[in-house]
């Protein structure tokens, strides 16, 4: 059975766009400046579901939504801390934060400072010292706000695996590349032709579009039809089925309301909604009361008719704690290939699951981070040798990227594995890195060799004389004297696998490139660790 933990929600209540912090809440098609907009569906989607509002009305005293305005970093904070619930998470604090106690220039009184706050505390924006709240936003600020907030819940969503490529990507920082590519490869915030507008101003009825789309990123849907779905106490989840009312027929719903709750619903037609019997998507919003067990039972027939529904979907929803289970943890693999006249890449990046959303998105934040990394610093070099070789009229030699992985260890404590960078940029060969990547499961951080022993004891020795014993065995296979071994440092490279530690060395470094990568087994039972 299939089973998702779930550790975000999406909207429940009211969020006001815009300088003042209540208006009323239009019904859908309300607004004066909406009708015949391309964006009115999405935005009749979004305010119906409480991501939106209007902003008041006009000199006719009409409700408008002003579509075409744009948004600043307060509504754009107001928006995401609803959309993903965003609270202390597993936080505490020996004194209540307030948001002035991240930035100058936020009022604690402000409609939008609570919003403010928890996105400070879940690292949605930069931590500089004022927040600026009326300042517009971009449409790559908006990207990055929503890949952080996506990782900060720890959320695992779908996309294709390809590195998208727009000519105004250049100078980006890594993190806002790797935001960009999620928002394109997700359909969030594609570009146009050649260009994704990194620093494009984004309206109200584009941001109102994006939360569109990203409610069906995070929808259960038919799919799900017999299986259990697991979410925590207090938040939600989006359930949509395919629905017409044109036809007569409607879904009913019933589960144990002492647990569940329905907080929203909506209709919306599939298309530009203009076509006549089109169908579309029924939309609810169900919110997790108290930890128990409860059966969203669906039926979709006519009210009229006393006949068997046409169709039926069954939900099992588990309400409980949302911890990391003891023993879940699980690595699993990130791929992404891209194949072009010049260069060839296939990553298979290690991805990890079971853990506390924010410490399990640090992680992954460190392993995509390098290899994104290494991936951008070839393409600046790829750029600069195909020039030049079209320019002296030589050959181009297409480089290569391949990661790969090997997990060594896994307890409850610690996960160690390492990574193998194998790059070509010409010559005779390639060259392989590899990094091994021993964590500790309850900080995240990464530990050095010497936090694996005893304080005080001198565990180089130890190794050291192991090591040589071991080259001793086979003295030609390495370099001798000062090319040779030499003993081993503070940032020596190691993993744990089975009864071992392995220590091991980069190509070149302590032998000839036939030898690879020069490793040592040193027997757990000949260490105090």
């Amino acid at each position: 059975m299939l089973k998702r933990i779930i550790c975000y929600a999406m909207v429940l209540s009211l969020v006001a766009l815009s300088a003042a912090p209540a208006l009323a809440k239009p019904a859908p098609g309300d607004f004066a400046d909406l009708l015949g907009h391309w964006a009115q569906k999405n935005v009749s989607a979004v305010c119906n579901l409480g991501l939106m509002s209007g902003m008041g009305e006009n000199e006719q005293g009409s409700q408008v939504f002003s579509p075409d305005g744009l948004v600043n970093r307060a509504q754009l904070a107001v928006v995401l801390q609803r959309t993903f619930e965003l609270d202390y998470g597993e936080k505490s604090f020996i004194k209540q934060p307030q948001a002035s106690d991240y930035y100058l220039d936020v009022d604690n009184g402000a409609w939008y400072a609570e919003a403010v706050k928890f996105c400070a505390i879940n690292q949605v924006f930069d931590p500089t010292e004022k927040f600026y709240p009326e300042q517009a936003v971009t449409r790559i600020e908006v990207a990055r706000a929503i890949h952080r907030c996506v990782k900060a819940k720890g959320l695992n969503i779908p996309m294709i695996m390809l590195m998208p490529y727009y000519q105004d990507m250049e100078g980006l920082s890594q993190e806002d590349s790797n935001a960009l590519v999620f928002a394109s490869n997700t359909s969030l915030m594609k570009g146009d032709g050649q260009n994704w507008r990194p620093q494009e101003q984004i309206t109200r009825a584009e941001l109102a579009t994006v939360l569109n789309s990203l409610l069906r990123l995070l929808a259960v849907y038919e799919s799900y039809d017999g299986q259990e779905y697991s979410v925590t106490p207090g938040y939600s989840f989006i359930l949509m089925l395919d629905s017409n009312p044109t036809t007569g027929y409607s879904w009913t719903a019933s589960y144990d309301e002492k647990i569940l709750a329905l907080a929203a619903r909506h209709y919306q037609q599939a298309g530009e909604g203009n076509i006549m019997g089109q169908g579309g998507k029924d939309i609810w919003i169900f919110k997790a009361l108290q930890a128990g067990t409860t059966e969203i039972k669906m039926t979709y027939s006519r009210s009229w008719e006393s006949v068997e529904p046409i169709k039926t979907f069954t939900l099992k929803v588990v309400i409980a704690p949302g911890q990391a289970e003891a023993g879940k943890v699980k690595v699993s693999s990130r791929v992404l290939k891209d194949k072009s006249d010049n260069m060839d890449v296939d990553l298979k990046i290690p991805m990890v699951s079971g853990l506390e959303a924010a410490l399990q998105s640090a992680i992954n934040q460190r392993f995509e981070g390098d290899a994104m990394e290494l991936k951008q610093s070839l393409e600046t070099g790829l750029k600069a040798y195909v020039a030049e070789c079209k320019a002296e009229g030589y050959p181009i030699r297409p480089y290569q990227l391949f990661i790969r992985y090997q997990q060594c260890s896994l307890n409850d404590k610690v996960l160690s594995l390492y990574v193998d960078y194998y790059q070509y940029t010409g010559g005779a060969h390639g060259i392989t890195e590899r990094r091994a990547y021993n964590i500790d499961l309850k900080s995240g951080e990464l530990l050095p060799l010497a936090a694996m022993f005893k304080p005080g004891y001198d565990y180089k020795a130890v190794i050291e004389q192991e090591i040589k014993r071991q080259i001793a065995l086979d003295p030609d296979a390495y370099f001798k004297g000062d090319m040779g071994f030499k003993g081993i440092n503070k940032e020596q490279g190691y993993y744990l696998e089975d009864e071992n530690l392995v220590i091991y060395f980069g190509q070149y470094e302590i032998a000839p490139y036939a030898a690879g990568i020069p490793e040592f087994k040193i027997p757990l039972k000949l260490l105090s660790i």
